[in-house]
């Protein structure tokens, strides 16, 4: 048996990606991912009974998306660790650009971006790129679409 306890969706004196604004869904579960990593970067991995999990609730204007630390209430290790997340789960992003927020996303997936990709295609060369892992897609420093990686 499992049960959960949600932590919302980024560090609590964040903003937070808006149900209804364009979208929405690939930001939001691009901020629960960074705040997870967050989380197990404070907290340490999840003990035998927990985990942590993107998690899709319904509202009326669409999907609205949070992190939730699911617990066993079987095993009291997994039942500490959910409570104390959620007493003392950060306020704010560290002080690292991989967290803040300033870190882009793909315009189109939504997913985080990596920063400082360099590229090389035949006679153009930079080294303030970005790369979309999910989509394979190369970007300038202004986000234009340079390459789409095949493989």
């Amino acid at each position: 048996m499992s049960d959960y306890i949600t932590l919302g969706p980024t560090p609590s004196d964040e903003p937070c990606a808006q149900v209804g604004e364009e979208l929405y869904a690939q930001k939001a579960r691009a901020e629960c991912r960074r705040f997870i990593k967050v989380l197990r970067d404070t907290f340490g991995t999840e003990p035998s009974g927990a985990y942590l999990q993107t998690k899709g609730f319904p509202h009326d204007y669409g999907t609205y998306y949070e992190v939730v630390c699911h617990f066993n209430p079987d095993v009291p290790d997994s039942i500490d660790y959910a409570f104390r997340l959620e007493r003392e789960a950060p306020t704010e992003w560290p002080d690292d650009p991989g967290y803040n927020g300033s870190t882009p996303l793909c315009p189109e997936c939504g997913d985080e971006l990596e920063m400082g990709t360099s590229v090389q295609l035949f006679d153009f060369s930079a080294s303030d790129g970005y790369r979309c892992h999910a989509c394979n897609l190369l970007f300038a420093h202004d986000l234009t679409v340079l390459a789409r990686m095949e493989g």
